[in-house]
């Protein structure tokens, strides 16, 4: 493990952080070396997928414009925690709090998995970032942005790893850009007292980011709670100092999102038409100069936006089928597959594990705090801004979670968890400066809540360190299954596979990510009747598939083996997360059809003859 580990820092050291140093530096004036490393990963992943104009002009504006704002100033000591004051303590506590964040992410898969990773997405993201460095272009496989797989291909090449062998190593690490996020943010909005503990409840207590990881979605990670937070964090900035710089930020970090996930686009499209509708107005109104550099921020966040959307969505198609003007198309009909298919989470559920309870009460409590200020007016308009944009973005993840109009109330409910642990963070150091110098009876009063407050979120933490550290109910694949998937490879001299599908999609894609093949996918027949997540291929070869699998023979199932160059039908015997069915029973004894080319306990993979002759 130590040798690949080392290998992919150095090849992500190079593209995912050195590119935006100088920027982070250049454009947003970091308070500390913590929230630079935040912002230089974050212009990292927008420049890698930007043309060289835009980063040039990124860079010349701010240099010969003489609008430099100046770094915030730190709060006082007396305003810190309470035993917290100390430099030392200042400086070691955000490091202890990563130190858990990465302990969180590599203890289980070290433990108990490794060679292996847990979850079943990273299986398409193989598929599609091989697909990035031998084509350029991910569409046949699934309709994905290419910015995340772009990334991957670029890291693989330089690290000499299969993007297969790069999850492992580097997947845990995500888990720490929630965490910077969640700090950079709180640190912009009230100081770096409140921001380390919006680390320690973003990166340790949180169940929706750890199933992100545990799920191997790491796109959802890097953009609903990475770059849309720091966009957020962008935003705050430009309502303090409305300058060429901050303006530019937001553009570039709000327009990578698009560049990464549909989903994370969605909540940035929702939250930023709130701020135009009410906060723009306002400020062009009676802040001319903050209005208008929040009008062009936005603008050219639109514009780039829609730039990179453009093909990757085919998004003229896409609108007039939204407008009724045509067929929708392929991202047309995606959305429609999704819509009202997916049930959002019980309440309990959502509460208790996928944001944790400590969190949500917290959450809540910070949330009313806020309200409070705001109402009392005592906070200026930039920071009254600035909090009602992330109260905004709180209520508005969180209807979207308790409806399935929205398309994905699961995903809103796993990110509504990241706005309400930095609303924790206010909420938890109140409670803790309730110690102050009181009378006897409000001493006895504070101490009750601060132990209770401390003792849930202490629980949790160790609770979720815990959970990380054991064996993952995740983990799809056996030693038997990668034999079968590195015999693939081996022997992959082009055409594709077929493979056996057993209850989703997850078996089909796992060997086409380890064999190296583009495609078919497979599903159940359920699956295909009632879409959620089919291929732009659409349904006509997943019938294919599934009537090779129940029509070992026949003039149709010669057309189809010859239609799709299939090479190689592979077919599982016994799968470790879910139930398989025989469809092998019906291959094996048939030698006058197809060639055993290898088999084990759990797989087996035929040839047909007239095919393996023809190869």
């Amino acid at each position: 493990m130590l040798p690949d580990l080392i290998r992919a820092l150095s090849a992500a050291f190079l593209v995912g952080f050195v590119p935006g140093w100088f920027w982070a530096r250049c454009l947003c004036a970091p308070a500390d070396r913590a929230e630079r490393l935040t912002y230089a990963v974050a212009l990292s992943m927008a420049l890698l997928a930007t043309t060289a104009l835009l980063v040039l002009a990124a860079g010349i504006v701010p240099l010969v414009s003489s609008l430099w704002e100046p770094a915030p100033e730190e709060p006082s000591l007396a305003e810190a925690f309470p035993g917290m004051g100390s430099p030392v303590a200042r400086r070691t506590f955000l490091p202890v709090v990563l130190l858990l964040v990465l302990a969180r992410g590599y203890v289980g898969p070290a433990v108990h998995d490794w060679p292996f990773m847990r979850g079943v997405d990273h299986y398409s993201h193989a598929v599609m970032a091989n697909l990035m460095m031998a084509r350029g272009e991910i569409e046949p496989y699934l309709i994905y942005p290419p910015g995340f797989h772009t990334l991957t291909a670029v890291i693989s090449r330089l690290s000499g790893l299969r993007p297969l062998e790069v999850f492992p190593v580097l997947a845990p690490i995500l888990l720490l850009l929630p965490a910077l996020a969640s700090y950079t943010l709180a640190r912009r909005l009230w100081g770096w007292q409140y921001s380390g503990a919006a680390a320690l409840f973003s990166g340790v207590l949180l169940g929706g980011t750890y199933y992100y990881y545990n799920d191997a979605m790491y796109p959802n990670l890097v953009t609903s709670q990475f770059l849309l937070v720091l966009t957020v964090a962008a935003l705050v900035g430009l309502y303090a100092s409305p300058t060429v710089r901050s303006g530019l930020l937001l553009a570039l970090l709000g327009s990578s999102v698009v560049l990464y996930h549909q989903v994370a686009s969605l909540y940035e499209a929702a939250l930023l038409a709130l701020v135009a509708v009410y906060f723009l107005p306002y400020l062009l109104v009676h802040e001319r100069t903050k209005g208008f550099v929040l009008l062009s921020s936005l603008a050219l966040l639109g514009f780039l936006s829609v730039l990179y959307a453009w093909d990757t969505y085919d998004l003229p198609q896409a609108v007039a089928g939204l407008v009724g003007g045509a067929e929708a198309g392929t991202t047309g009909d995606a959305v429609g597959m999704a819509g009202g298919t997916q049930a959002p989470y019980p309440l309990d559920f959502l509460v208790g594990t996928k944001v944790s309870q400590p969190v949500a009460w917290l959450g809540l409590l910070g949330a009313l705090f806020l309200l409070a200020e705001l109402l009392r007016k005592k906070v200026g308009t930039p920071q009254a801004l600035a909090q009602l944009t992330l109260l905004l973005g709180a209520l508005l993840l969180f209807v979207g979670s308790r409806t399935p109009l929205s398309g994905f109330p699961q995903r809103f409910g796993r990110d509504v968890g990241v706005p309400l642990a930095i609303l924790a963070a206010p909420a938890f150091v109140v409670i803790l400066r309730s110690l102050g110098p009181r009378r006897p009876a409000a001493v006895y009063v504070a101490s009750l809540v601060v132990l209770l407050a401390g003792s849930l979120v202490g629980f949790r933490a160790v609770q979720s360190l815990e959970n990380a550290s054991g064996p993952s109910v995740q983990l799809t694949i056996t030693p038997e299954i990668s034999a079968a998937g590195e015999w693939l490879r081996e022997h992959n001299d082009g055409g594709n596979i077929m493979v056996s599908p057993h209850v989703n999609q997850v078996p089909s894609r796992m060997m086409l990510a380890m064999g190296g093949y583009p495609a078919l996918q497979s599903f159940e027949a359920g699956q295909i009747k009632t879409p959620r997540d089919l291929p732009p291929t659409g349904p006509g070869p997943l019938w294919d598939v599934l009537w090779v699998m129940w029509h070992p023979d026949g003039e149709r199932t010669r057309q189809l083996l010859k239609e799709h160059d299939v090479r190689y039908i592979v077919l599982y015997k016994n799968m470790p997360d879910r139930p398989t069915f025989d469809y092998w029973k019906s291959f094996r004894p048939r030698p006058d059809l197809y060639r055993t080319t290898f088999e084990n306990d759990d797989v087996l993979i035929v040839a047909r003859l007239r095919v393996a002759s023809a190869a």
